[in-house]
């Protein structure tokens, strides 16, 4: 039977183990022996019970060479002996010297109470019991194969208990299982409120169960920082209340989950559902207040006992560096670091291995201390890993253990089943997948419901238009618009000299959130509980020093004042890290006394408040559009079929392109009603619409602009700023086909500059091609192109239905996909057209902000456009729809206004 075949067995009855009392040395107390004259015989070896039968040893024939004479003493056990769990008298046997060809069986019968207690027979070896291999037979008695005499005793263990049942009972009769692992790791707040990547991850769980009970939920640590800019306004909070809302079975604690301190990382570990892995930390807190975190956990998933522990890895400074070379700090009071990462390991695996079926180490220190550890800890089956950021992994080491690295930003999960022979819990089958996020169709509810909620609650402002950025700036110039912010906020500051290679995400050009600021410099608190890396800082120094500075970081971007006097005290803005390490950075000057400012992205995003109150953009001196009269916007929704090419308003016109003055147009083209036509209507209703024809390269429309021309190619007379909207529907015979919707060479003697491929998605062909969204076939569309195009920094923004759905930023849009006072639609050098039909369109000589996109919606019977319209200290209206709530939170009563003159610093 399993139960006897298992290498240990669990009892249910109650040991009690009483110590002697008297001496309390640890001598041992000799006996008169309980046997001597014993002979192992060669021809039919040795079978012997002693001890009143609780002790047997057993010998095949041919054991011994000779006939040999052996004695047997049963001694007292010690009260050394029982405080290390010993739980039988001494079993001696002599000589020592004896040397055997066959191991012998020696046998001890197990106490009668026991519970959660498990045995092994050990042998005494320079004063320490060494455990041996040890298996149970039916009659009750522990057993192991011995190759030489010498003192042995029985010892006990405590089970460690189970902490969590997850899955079907266990059915004696099964010789399989599997069990399942949905792995994730380095999710760093990415909430995804709008891409919904937790609720897809929680909905693949969820499903993933219904399949497969016997399915574990794991987080391989680093769920703070780095992602919503709702962590930054809650302090924290928004990411334990995220993270519980996901519910894990299992999770260990990464290097940024210390981030916000103490009293948060024992909150974030009190979790009701998972159990929290830190097995290399060491709590020395209040005990009033203790820390959920364990080193060991065992989890019943069916038949099967599954062991988990977790790791840490080190802290990072304030260069962002980790800090490796000893004496490496622990991350925050309170929490005592074991960096023994190896040792930690092995003292766990022996401690616990005998007692599971399978040992797990769910490891946030990246893919190669991980295989190292799993090489040399014999023991540890799978490693579920974190903290590389370098995509998915997957290796079977040489000892068979199993090591993993997952997606990392909520990109993607691991999906892991391993398929166990019951009969010896081996593993018998390995099923091993990676699923994109954004493949995932199906939202868990509950999970989405609880982001919205967290987000209405803690950054009402996340989605909410705060400014618009006219172009797309560099890394330099983004720096540069952060030295104003900073200049401007803190008056006292007279210079600032920064790296524009702190810049992490450049913002796209149009409307820019907190979440665009907290892009361009993520908070990464390090070292942990202190301000973010990227934070602002000042230091005073003088005329002399100031120049010093220059001279060392001549790459820096500088705003210094226009004259510098060497006796004069200037206060300069600094990144932390060379703020707080100037013999690093400014090696002639003495060390620099640094003071902290404020976060780089809050500084941004009061620095744009200011900016849109004074309806100026916020990375150039240009009045926003939408605080003047908007005479670049031309709409046309065909619903005179007699004038068909009449606008609703605007300055632009449209009109057939027939450069063979074919007058192939009126022949070839319809102005109609969808109900005419016998198309689908659009959500509201009827409507005009114009059919067109496939086209040939001397056929299409011709788009004259009537704009001036604006952005970077403004002085060639291009258009390099502009919008498209069109709403289109394509039959079924059009779809899967090359389909032509810009083009900017007006001799039409080139490739087109938008399509529809045949995957049915819109974008552009470039160096770098990109296409997005898909447009269905006998189904109206709403789409969308907003252009930047630059000579180093052009940019295309591409919208389905008022939603953004691409973008192209490589710096490929450039003056290509300017206008030339005009531009042609529905044509193509070669042929790439199909029919189909255009409900409404609109152009604009100027790109439209996300917003103004958004509010236009999808395809309807009218395409309606406003101008939006600004007044000074206006207050930006929220419009994080979702949020069923905002509650009252106090960091954010103090930013509710447009306009805050408030100085303020954010740690």
């Amino acid at each position: 039977m399993r139960f006897f075949n298992q290498l240990l067995i669990i009892f249910f009855t109650t040991l009690l183990l009483v110590a002697c009392g008297g001496d309390k040395t640890t001598k041992e107390v000799a006996t008169t022996p309980s046997q001597s004259g014993l002979i192992i015989s060669v021809s039919s070896g040795f079978s012997e019970q002693f001890a009143n039968g609780s002790v047997r040893l057993n010998a095949d024939s041919n054991t011994v060479s000779t006939d040999t004479t052996f004695t047997y003493t049963e001694t007292a056990a010690t009260t050394a002996d029982i405080e290390q769990n010993i739980v039988s008298a001494r079993h001696t046997f002599r000589p020592n010297n004896l040397v055997f060809s066959k191991s012998l069986t020696l046998s001890i019968k197990l106490p009668q109470q026991q519970t959660n207690l498990a045995f092994s027979i050990v042998m005494l070896q320079d004063e320490q019991w060494q455990p041996l291999p040890t298996n149970f037979n039916e009659e009750g008695f522990a057993e192991s194969e011995i190759t030489s005499f010498g003192t042995y005793a029985l010892m006990s263990r405590s089970i460690p208990a189970i902490s969590k049942t997850i899955g079907e009972q266990c059915v004696d009769t099964a010789s399989s299982q599997t069990v399942r692992f949905i792995h994730v790791a380095d999710l760093h707040a990415r909430f995804g409120f709008k891409e919904h990547l937790f609720s897809r991850i929680r909905s693949y769980y969820d499903n993933a169960k219904l399949e497969n009970p016997n399915t574990l939920f794991s987080n391989g640590g680093d769920d703070y920082e780095k992602g919503t800019v709702a962590e930054q306004t809650s302090q924290g909070l928004a990411t334990v209340e995220a993270i519980k809302a996901m519910a894990f079975d299992v999770r260990v604690i990464g290097n940024h989950d210390y981030a916000w301190g103490p009293e948060q990382l024992l909150d974030f570990a009190d979790d009701d559902n998972a159990i929290v892995l830190s097995s290399n930390t060491d709590y020395e807190g209040n005990s009033d207040t203790p820390f959920a975190g364990v080193d060991f956990s065992v989890v019943q998933v069916g038949c099967l006992r599954i062991g988990f522990f977790g790791m840490t890895s080190v802290p990072w400074n304030e260069l962002d560096e980790p800090i490796e070379d000893e004496p490496i700090p622990d991350f925050i009071a309170n929490f005592k670091m074991n960096w023994q990462w190896q040792e930690v390991a092995e003292q766990i695996v022996n401690q616990y291995r005998q007692d599971v079926d399978y040992m797990v180490m769910v490891s946030h220190l990246g893919e190669g201390t991980d295989t190292r550890i799993a090489q040399n800890v014999a023991g540890i089956d799978l490693v579920l890993g974190g903290h590389t950021h370098g995509g998915e992994s997957y290796q079977t080491l040489d000892n068979g253990s199993i090591v993993i690295q997952p997606n990392f930003f909520a990109q993607g999960l691991t999906d892991l089943t391993l398929t166990f022979n019951l009969e010896d819990n081996t593993l018998a089958d390995v099923d091993y997948n990676t699923v994109p996020t954004t493949s995932i169709t199906n939202l868990d509810e509950r999970t989405k419901a609880a982001i919205d909620e967290i987000m209405g609650r803690y950054a009402p402002d996340a989605n909410t238009e705060i400014a618009v950025s006219e172009n797309y700036p560099s890394a330099e110039e983004l720096i540069t618009i952060t030295a104003k912010a900073t200049m401007q906020q803190f008056p006292a500051i007279d210079a600032a000299l920064l790296d524009a290679s702190q810049v992490q995400d450049r913002w796209l050009p149009g409307t820019l959130t907190q979440e665009d600021f907290h892009a361009a410099f993520k908070v990464e608190r390090q070292p942990s509980n202190t301000p973010g890396f990227n934070s602002m800082y000042r230091v005073a120094v003088t005329g002399s020093q100031l120049k010093t500075m220059l001279e060392s970081q001549p790459e820096w971007v500088a705003l210094t004042p226009d004259n510098i006097s060497d006796a004069t005290t200037y206060q300069v803005a600094l990144f932390k890290g060379p703020a707080l390490n100037s013999e690093l950075f400014f090696p002639a000057l003495p060390n620099l006394d640094a003071q902290l400012v404020a976060e780089s992205w809050w500084l941004l995003d009061n620095y744009a408040r200011t900016r849109t109150s004074q309806c100026l953009y916020i990375d150039t001196d240009n009045t926003l559009n939408a605080c003047k009269t908007d005479d670049a916007v031309t709409v046309w929704n065909f619903n005179n079929p007699e004038q068909g090419f009449s606008s609703d308003f605007g300055p632009a016109t449209l009109s057939f392109y027939d450069p063979e003055e074919k007058n192939w147009g009126p022949e070839n083209s319809q102005f109609a009603t969808t109900t005419e036509l016998a198309v689908a209507d659009l959500p509201s209703g009827a409507s005009g619409v114009l059919a067109f024809s496939r086209h040939s390269p001397s056929q299409g429309l011709t788009l004259t602009a009537n704009s001036p021309a604006n952005g970077d190619y403004q002085t060639d007379g291009f258009i390099s700023d502009y919008t498209l909207v069109m709403d289109v529907l394509w039959p079924e015979q059009s779809t899967n086909e090359w389909r032509a919707l810009l083009q900017t060479d007006l001799t039409n003697s080139n490739d087109a500059d938008l399509y529809v491929n045949r995957d049915n998605a819109i974008g552009i062909a470039t160096r770098d091609s990109g296409y997005f969204g898909e447009l269905l076939a006998n189904s109206w569309h709403r789409i969308a192109f907003v252009f930047y195009a630059a000579p180093n920094n052009g940019a295309l923004k591409i919208y389905l239905d008022g939603e953004l759905i691409g973008i192209k930023d490589e710096g490929e849009v450039n003056e290509r996909w300017a206008i030339n006072s005009a531009a042609l639609l529905l044509t193509d050098n070669d042929y790439e057209t199909k029919p189909g039909y255009l409900n409404a369109l609109l152009f604009a000589g100027r790109a439209m902000t996300d917003a103004e996109i958004a509010n236009m919606g999808s395809a309807q019977q009218q395409l309606n456009f406003t101008q939006s319209t600004r007044t000074l200290n206006q207050v930006v209206e929220r419009h994080y729809q979702a949020a069923p709530q905002i509650m009252n939170n106090p960091w954010l009563q103090q930013r509710s206004k447009f306009f805050n003159k408030a100085r303020q610093t954010v740690n």
